[in-house]
C-alpha cells in the first residue's frame, strides 16, 4: 500500500473503522497482493479467536454464579470443573492459532523473485570510439537483447578483459548471468560495479544484487542490501521496502 499505514489501515478495516477511503484501498491492494489478503484474513481468525475468549470466559463466569446459587456444595465443584474445561480449551485455540502464524510458509524466493525482477533494458553500447572493443560490446548488447545470453556474457567477458574500467561491460555481464540463474556471478559484478562507485549503473547494481543475495538463499545480506535501498533516494526504494517485509 502507498500512502497510508498498512497495519493501522488493516487494524481500522477489521475493527469497522476503516474510512471509504482506505476501505477502496484496501480491497484494491488485497486484489493485487494474494500476500496481504492472506494477511488481512490471518488476522480476522485472530480477531474471532480472541472475540471468543471474552464470550467464554463471560459465559463461564455466568455459569458460576448460576451454579453458587443453586448450591454451595457439589455444584461449586462442577462450576470449577466446567471453568477448568472451558479454559483448557480456549488455550489450545490461542496455542493452534500461535502456532499455525509462526510456521505458516511465507512466499518462496523464486515467487519473489517472479514477482519483483524485471529484466534491464539495455539503451544500447556506446558509440563515441570505434574499436575492437566497441564492436564486441555492440555485439554483446545485440545479444543480450535477442536474448542469447550465453553469447552475450562470452562477448562482454572479452570486454572485461581488455578494458578494465568499462563498468556498463560489469554490469552488463551481472545482467546476462542473472538471466541464465548464475547468481553467484552475477553477484560478483554487480559487487564490482559497485565498489568501482563512479558509473551510472550504481542504482541498477545495488538493486539486481540483492535479488540475487536472496536466490542465493543469503537473507541476511539481503535484508541488508534492501535495507540500505528502502532509506535511500533509490529509484527502487519502494520495492525494496515491501520486499524486505516479505523476506524477513
Amino acid at each position: 500500500m502507498k500512502t497510508i499505514n498498512v497495519n493501522n489501515t488493516i487494524e481500522n478495516f477489521l475493527s469497522g473503522d476503516a474510512c471509504d477511503a482506505e476501505k477502496r484501498l484496501l480491497n484494491r491492494e488485497v486484489k493485487k497482493d494474494p500476500d496481504l489478503a492472506r494477511e488481512v484474513e490471518l488476522r480476522r481468525r485472530t480477531d474471532k479467536i480472541l472475540a471468543d475468549r471474552e464470550i467464554l470466559n463471560l459465559r463461564t463466569k455466568l455459569n458460576v454464579i448460576e451454579m453458587k446459587k443453586r448450591s454451595a456444595g457439589g455444584l461449586r465443584k462442577a462450576a470449577a470443573k466446567t471453568s477448568r474445561y472451558a479454559a483448557a480449551v480456549l488455550m489450545a485455540a490461542i496455542v493452534t492459532s500461535a502456532l499455525y502464524f509462526s510456521i505458516r510458509p511465507g512466499p518462496s524466493p523464486e515467487k519473489l523473485y517472479s514477482s519483483y525482477y524485471e529484466r534491464y533494458e539495455s539503451p544500447g553500447a556506446s558509440r563515441s570510439a570505434v574499436s575492437a572493443d566497441n564492436q564486441l560490446m555492440e555485439n554483446a548488447i545485440a545479444s543480450y537483447s535477442a536474448k542469447e545470453y550465453d553469447k552475450a556474457i562470452e562477448y562482454l567477458e572479452q570486454v572485461i578483459a581488455n578494458e578494465h574500467g568499462n563498468m556498463e561491460s560489469v554490469f552488463m555481464h551481472g545482467m546476462a548471468n542473472m538471466e541464465v540463474s548464475n547468481y553467484p556471478v552475477a553477484s560478483g559484478s554487480f559487487t564490482r560495479v559497485i565498489e568501482h562507485n563512479d558509473n551510472l549503473y550504481l542504482e541498477d547494481a545495488a538493486w539486481y544484487l540483492g535479488l540475487c543475495y536472496m536466490m542465493t538463499g543469503n537473507n541476511e545480506k539481503a535484508v541488508s542490501q534492501l535495507d540500505a535501498i528502502a532509506g535511500s533516494k533509490s529509484r527502487y526504494s519502494r520495492q525494496a521496502t515491501r520486499l524486505v517485509r516479505k523476506i524477513r
